[in-house]
């Protein structure tokens, strides 16, 4: 495998910021991580809100940080939150809120979990196909497995049986979608990225290929273009026009997501007018203006800032090593999105709550919750992700790599 990995071995990542912009980073990263503190006994076990999400970020700091002291913090918090797990009896096999993401972290942390089938792709089965609690999160569980024991980082050989029979499923039901997102984490474009990245992996099963053309034509159901380039609407009737039902520039359902996909499927079917397409779709994004584009006011992973930074991040990163013309424009935009995190973060330096300080659900009245997809952890791994060459291997969960 050449892509990232979970350590901090491997292909160097380009560090973004420097100077004043990477000072004003680095002290929030400070601020944020706080300093490290035994974990709660139990704490909630998801990946999305929870302590797995907590064990992620702190161990991304152990990798960026090292002899620190955030490796004994990031095996507490996954300790707490097995232990929560536990006291609630979960079984939902969810990727954001259920076993499978507490799974996907300890993986992260070189301490893979056994869970059973039923608890993990055979209910995601039943219970839908999207990457947040269906069968494309337990996919993207079992693809991080299954590449670590490629890269003899686990040992786990009935992972590659797992993934097999994950993606035959999902080649088959993956345009059943009931829902009406286009997006990463509900829509056609999740499956789209697990089958893509899966195929650059070099794990195939019979008609994946047909099968991620399938979530393709289903993903391209939504696509209404405005004067910026291509956009993504709610709706897939191509009859409702331009109806106001345009999703926000986010990772979970907008075009940033949405684009991510494209380029991964682009790359993995070798479609050149598909890496083009998931470009423009960036690009078109990054040039809205904040009020369309909706994710500006807010600094999270799922629904803001945070998630179009990281996402252009990845753009700026591929299309550099593919020498695409691009690049450089993709790597400006992510410094001026990152001097706008930054800005609307600094003035919240003025207290001890370390990782409770940032929930941007309410932006009026922000709640104490240190969250992965909409608080304080996620902002910190994409801050570390653009001040440290430290690969973002943690992105996995959000099918970015």
């Amino acid at each position: 495998m050449t892509g990232d990995s979970g350590s901090s071995s491997g292909p160097a990542w380009p560090v973004l910021l420097d100077g004043p912009a990477a000072d004003a980073a680095r002290r929030l990263v400070d601020a944020v991580a706080g300093r490290p503190r035994p974990a709660p006994r139990a704490v909630r076990p998801d990946l999305g809100s929870g302590g797995a999400g907590l064990a992620l970020a702190y161990h991304q700091l152990d990798l960026c940080r090292p002899g620190e002291g955030w490796h004994a913090v990031a095996v507490g918090h996954l300790d707490a939150a097995v232990r929560g797990a536990e006291r609630m009896r979960l079984r939902a096999p969810g990727l954001l809120g259920g076993l499978g993401g507490l799974a996907f972290a300890a993986g992260r942390l070189g301490r893979p979990l056994t869970l059973r089938p039923d608890n993990h792709a055979g209910q995601a089965d039943r219970r839908g196909l999207d990457l947040s609690s269906g069968l494309t999160g337990s996919g993207a569980v079992l693809l991080d497995r299954t590449l670590d024991r490629q890269d003899g980082r686990t040992e786990d050989p009935a992972a590659d049986e797992r993934l097999h029979a994950a993606l035959t499923d999902l080649g088959r039901r993956v345009t059943a979608f009931p829902g009406e997102s286009p997006g990463m984490a509900h829509g056609p474009a999740g499956p789209l990225a697990l089958l893509s990245l899966a195929l650059s992996a070099g794990v195939e099963v019979p008609g994946q290929r047909a099968a991620a053309r399938r979530a393709l034509d289903r993903l391209l159901e939504h696509r209404r273009d405005d004067d910026w380039g291509p956009d993504w609407h709610l709706t897939g009737d191509r009859d409702a026009g331009p109806d106001g039902r345009s999703v926000p520039a986010s990772w979970c359902h907008g075009g940033p997501g949405i684009a991510r996909a494209l380029w991964l499927a682009g790359t993995a079917l070798d479609d050149a007018p598909l890496r083009e397409l998931a470009r423009d779709t960036l690009l078109a994004a990054l040039r809205r203006p904040p009020g369309l584009r909706r994710v500006d006011g807010r600094p999270g992973l799922c629904h803001g800032l945070a998630g179009l930074l990281l996402i252009t991040l990845r753009f700026a990163r591929d299309a550099g090593e593919r020498g695409d013309p691009v690049a450089p424009a993709f790597r400006q935009a992510a410094r001026s999105l990152a001097d706008r995190l930054i800005d609307r973060l600094i003035d919240r330096l003025d207290g001890p709550d370390g990782l409770e300080r940032l929930d941007d659900r309410d932006a009026r009245a922000p709640a104490l919750t240190p969250g992965l997809l909409d608080g304080a952890a996620g902002v910190l791994l994409v801050l570390l992700a653009a001040t440290t060459p430290v690969p973002p291997g943690w992105d996995r969960a959000l099918l970015l790599s």
